[in-house]
């Protein structure tokens, strides 16, 4: 169960550590002729060039806190011992970290004092990007994991989505074998799978088998999406290629995919002896609602298209005319490839066997 995540207010961010004081006061101090102090929130030394006033607090630091201003100091109190010097507040967030103080004449030291106040400010700025960045990457990772594993809940999952600020409507998708840069933000891959969630659809990624997921508004449909996608993703066979998703079929993948093998090896009897030619004939016919649609897919001439529905139905006993046979053919060819007896869905599949997507420019036949 993914269970809460803390939001970005809870984390602590942009704080002056002493890590950080420290590195400052190590990378400068050896730099300059001037003693250096860096005190925290609450006006104590944390990181000073002398190192006997570490954990001892400043008062013209605690000034500098309470006023919210660079407290200048011209001349030395004896009593308390304070020297000349100039102490600057530090912010990160529009809120006060901290104190930079450099002693010295006030004259010689201030601009010094304000170029390292601006220094520390812009290591507390990096520092608090790289934990937001950080913990940015921890929530997704925490939300596709819970997806992916099927341990999501509508409502921790809703709170994930309000909190990374991804707005409906959502896709949740599954890549394959892409090699590219990785360029998106949601994103989570797993035994060379690649899943990804985003607002509204990703772009297509043509080269790369893969199962796009529709828009969904509702939280529980990327549920449901996710338990399909694991599915089919356990079966790499059956996911397309990109010039192949238009000829795909989810439900007929999803069927095979949760088949049991022997009900599969029973199915794919139909059409044991057709090729991968009259396969994607198969594939072409399902996905169009004329024949003429179906030639445009597969570039052929009107009379290889009959002669080869006439094949199909010589070897199969099942005329691919007749809608419902037509069905029983694809639920066929769906279990050889879940079975591992056939490859249709692969790019070079498609090349060989000529296919194209619906709105290229046809050929001449």
């Amino acid at each position: 169960m993914v269970g809460r995540l803390p939001s970005m207010a809870q984390k602590a961010t942009g704080k002056l550590t002493h890590t950080v004081a420290l590195r400052v006061v190590q990378t400068i101090a050896p730099r300059v002729d001037y003693p250096l102090n860096i005190m925290d929130e609450r006006g104590i030394i944390i990181a000073s060039s002398d190192p006997k006033r570490l954990g001892n607090p400043h008062p013209d630091a605690l000034r500098a806190l309470s006023e919210n201003r660079t407290i200048v100091t011209a001349q030395a109190d004896p009593v308390s011992g304070q020297l000349p010097g100039v102490n600057v507040p530090l912010y990160a967030d529009g809120v006060v970290q901290g104190v930079v103080g450099v002693t010295g004449a006030p004259q010689e030291v201030a601009s010094l004092a304000q170029l390292i106040s601006l220094t520390v400010q812009l290591l507390l700025t990096q520092h608090e990007e790289h934990v937001r960045s950080t913990v940015r990457a921890t929530q997704i990772s925490d939300m596709l994991s819970g997806l992916v594993s099927g341990s999501a809940s509508d409502e921790a999952l809703a709170e994930q989505l309000e909190q990374l600020g991804l707005s409906a409507p959502w896709s949740l998708s599954l890549l394959l074998d892409e090699d590219g840069p990785e360029q998106y933000e949601a994103a989570l891959t797993i035994n060379n799978a690649r899943w990804v969630l985003s607002s509204g659809p990703i772009e297509d990624p043509a080269s790369a088998r893969a199962i796009l997921g529709p828009p969904r508004t509702q939280p529980s449909d990327l549920l449901v999406d996710a338990e399909n996608l694991r599915t089919l993703g356990a079966v790499p066979a059956l996911v397309p290629a990109a010039g192949l998703r238009e000829l795909w079929n989810e439900d007929m993948a999803l069927s095979a995919a949760r088949a049991p093998e022997a009900y599969c090896r029973s199915l794919a009897r139909r059409t044991a002896q057709i090729s991968a030619e009259h396969a994607f004939t198969l594939l072409a016919l399902a996905a169009s609602s004329t024949q003429s649609e179906a030639i445009a897919r597969l570039t052929v001439h009107r009379n290889t298209l009959i002669q080869r529905m006439d094949r199909i139905k010589q070897v199969t006993g099942s005329d691919p005319r007749v809608p419902g046979e037509l069905m029983a053919l694809l639920s066929s060819i769906y279990a050889r490839v879940r079975l591992g007896e056939m490859h249709i869905f692969q790019y070079s599949k498609q090349l060989k066997y000529g296919l194209r997507p619906i709105g290229l420019v046809e050929e001449s036949p």
